[in-house]
Order: structure tokens, then sequence, then C-alpha cells
């Protein structure tokens, strides 16, 4: 067996035989129990292990008491342990008013006072139908009355594809004040709102302004709208089943009613714009028929038609041919020394008169007082250019008054369309108020209050200390 460790600690006596002739002279007693304490001390140090060797044992609280016995010696005071806790009760009894008693009181409000609340539902789509081809060669492949009136003035039409905008629209307007008046001119919302039946907290007071009824209606309505499948929802909440029918109807209808306002504003633009193409177009027929008019009047010509203008120069070739042979036959007669009484002179001259007389008649008649080739072709390219701003401005006039046809039966026919394809119908049952739900946000919210609240407390007295 091996010996005993050589680092067996001796403090605690070597301490008390320090401290034992002071105590001595004061007091006996107080020596015999040092001694005694000592000793207990002593064997409480040495312990035998399993190989039968004493090594040292310690014993915390035999060295704590012996420290606190010997009085001034610091080597084995230890670290006083901290108090124990005293804030648990103060930290349930808040966590009980802050979150406890708020979520009891919300029971009770739940079970006791709360309203029923009914929802009713619609969807819709607006759609836009393009007007077919009509008799007047209308109709284009795609857009609005104004893109085919512009296509039919010479213009491009080009397609548009119809009612994501006018989606937005609707969904923008069942939340604002505008409806709230329309829908007050069928449905009194005030009084369905404002019942003594409903709860204080979703009530709405009679007297209340309009700002405040329409941040109330916002919340009785619930609104989404989907841009990629172009289709919309809405959702409204009411204390009784038939107000909320009555109403997810009447804002049916009041959207249709938009919608349809928004295609009639378009339609009526086009026609207004047509028929200033008509009357446009009148006026300029006017102008060149007047002219044309003024032309003839200043010109002499009763009927200016090119086929006749070809006829009379074609006449007037003849005759002049005519007048030249005879002119040359009065010639030859005159070389063979005949009297100018001879009876074959006197008959060729009168002939060469009456073609002279003839040929300026129908020069006359042609060109008025004048003659020449180049005076005929400036008349007949006057009047080509007039009669060209004649047929133009005809045509114009009838392609806008077809135009105007058009606008206006298109304007007649109905192009947007606000289709409801899940309609409102009647609430059986109670959809709110959801208490499950309502009592677990409240939870999470009056905890994390509270632990909010905490650790500003704690985090207050820390700094304090």
């Amino acid at each position: 067996m091996s010996s005993a460790p050589n680092n067996i600690t001796r403090l605690p006596t070597a301490k008390v035989n320090a401290l034992q002739p002071k105590e001595a002279v004061t007091n006996k007693a107080v020596a015999d129990e040092t001694l005694a304490r000592e000793e207990r001390s002593r064997t409480n140090e040495l312990a035998v292990n399993d190989d039968r060797e004493l090594v040292p044992r310690r014993d915390d609280d035999q060295r704590r008491d012996l420290a606190l016995d010997t009085g001034e010696d610091d080597t084995f005071s230890l670290v006083p342990l901290p108090p124990p806790e005293t804030g648990w009760g103060i930290t349930l009894i808040s966590f009980a008013l802050v979150v406890i008693l708020p979520l009891c009181l919300l029971g009770m409000y739940f079970l006791f006072l709360a309203t029923p609340q009914y929802f009713a539902e619609f969807r819709f789509s607006v759609t836009e139908v393009t007007p077919s081809s009509g008799p007047l060669g209308g109709g284009t492949s795609g857009g609005t009355t104004a893109a085919a009136v512009a296509s039919a003035m010479g213009g491009h039409g080009g397609a548009v594809t119809g009612g994501t905008a006018q989606n937005f629209v609707v969904v923008d307007y069942l939340k604002s004040r505008q409806v709230i008046d329309e829908l007050s001119q069928t449905v009194n919302i005030r009084e369905i709102y404002g019942r003594p039946e409903i709860d204080w907290p979703n009530r709405f007071d009679k007297s209340r302004s309009a700002e405040h009824l329409l941040k109330y209606w916002n919340k009785m309505i619930w609104t989404n709208f989907d841009p990629l499948t172009g289709l919309a929802s809405v959702e409204i909440k009411a204390f009784r089943p038939d107000d909320a029918l009555n109403i997810a109807n009447q804002l049916v209808t009041l959207s249709e009613t938009l919608v349809n306002k928004i295609a009639k504003r378009a339609e009526e633009d086009a026609v207004k714009f047509a028929e200033q193409e008509v009357v446009r177009a009148k006026a300029n027929l006017d102008k060149t028929r007047a002219a044309m008019a003024e032309f003839r009047e200043k010109e002499g010509v009763i009927d200016p038609m090119p086929s006749v203008v070809s006829g009379n120069t074609q006449l007037i070739g003849t005759l002049r041919g005519s007048v030249s042979q005879l002119e040359a036959d009065y010639d030859t007669i005159r070389r063979q020394n005949l009297s100018e009484t001879a009876p074959s002179v006197l008959a060729l001259k009168s002939r060469v008169q009456a073609a002279r007389e003839q040929l300026a008649s129908v020069e006359r008649e042609v060109s008025g007082s004048r003659s020449g080739r180049n005076v005929l072709a400036g008349v007949v390219a006057r009047y080509e250019a007039l009669d060209m701003d004649r047929q133009y401005a005809q045509a114009i006039l009838l392609t806008s008054l077809q135009s105007l046809d058009r606008a206006r039966a298109s304007a007649a026919a109905q192009h947007l369309y606000l289709t409801p394809y899940v309609r409102p119908a009647l609430p059986e049952s109670a959809g709110g108020p959801r208490v499950f739900l309502s009592m677990v946000l409240g939870g999470l919210l009056l905890t994390a209050i509270w632990f909010v609240g905490l650790l500003s407390v704690r985090s207050l007295q820390n700094s304090r200390a």
C-alpha cells in the first residue's frame, strides 16, 4: 500500500493553531470547541479510496463553517448564493391582467354580444365584343368604333384588348364614395348598418359624416382582381342575409351601368367625329360646285364634258380642212384668168365664205369669243381640275355619310359587357365572426404586448440597479 500523499491540506489546522492562543486568553470554552472542530475537520479531510490510500476529501460545508467560526480569514469564504426569486408572482399577475383577462372578455363578447355576420359574393369579368362587318363595308378585325371610323376615313384602326382596364375601374369604383351615393338612392346604407341590433363595435353611427361612412364601407366590402386571368371578385358583409343579398345585387347593377357609361362615352365621341366629318365634306362639295358654276358662266360652256369638247375639237379640224381646200380651189380658178363675175368663181367664193362662217361659229360655241388651240387647251385643263375636285368632294361626302351611319349603329349596340359569372346568392348561415381565429390572433397579439412590456420593465430595473 502506497503512502499518503504529501499534499494533504493542513491549512485549517494551522489557522486554528494560529488563532488558538488569542482565543484561549479570553475564553477557554471557545478553545475547547475549536479543538473539537479541528479533529472533525481532520477526519473529514482524509478518506480511503479503492486502493486503500489516504486522499484529501473536501467537505465544503465543514470548511465554510470553520472559516466562518474562525473569523477574519477570507481564504475559505465562498461567493454568497443569490437570494431566492421573488418576482414570479408579479410576472404571473401581469400575464393574467394583460393576456388572460382580455382574452376572457373577448370570448364573452363573441359568445354573448357579437352579431352574426353574413357574406354575399359575386364574381365578374368585363368583356368587349368586336363589332361585326355591316352592309356598309365597315367592321374591323378588332378595336373600338373610333378605330373603325378612323380606318374608314383612311386611317389605320388598331386592335384593342378589352376588359382589363375596365376591371380595374370597376373594382376601384366599388370602394369609392360615388358608389355609396348611387347605392343610397336605392338602398338605405345608414339604416342597414346602423340598426340597434348590431353590436357596438360593428354598428355605424347614423349621425356621422360621409367620410366616416366611406371608411366604414371599406370595412364592409372586399374586392380582388387577378390581372393574369382578368377575373374579379367582390364580397359584401352585412348583418342580415337579405341585406347582404340586396346590396350585392345593387352593386352588380351599378357596375354594369358604369361599364356601359364608359363604352357609350367612346361611342358618342365617335358619332360626333363622324358628324363633323360629314359637315366638312358637305361644305367642301358645295365649294367645288360653286367654282364649277362660276367656270361655266365665265367660259360660256353649256355641257363641258370631255366627250363634247373632244367632238367639237374634231369638228373644228374638219371645218378648217374644208376651208383650206375651198381656198385652194378658189386660187386655182383665179389663176385661169376667169372673171370675178363668172358663175363658177362666184359659186366657189360663196362656198369658201360659208365654210369660214361655219368654222367661226363652232369656235365661238367652244370658247366663246375666243378662238385658237391654246385657248381651248386652257379651258379643258381648268375644267378637268374643277371636275376632279368635285368628284373627290363627292367621294369624301359619301364615305363620311357611311361612317356616320356605322357610328350611329355602333352606338346603338353594346360592346362592353360586365358578365357576373357567379351571381350573388342568399347566405344561409353566418360566416362570422370567426371566433377561433380571432381568439388565436388576439392571444398572440396580447402575448407579444405583454412580453415586450416585461422586457422593457426588466431593462429599466437593471439600468437603475
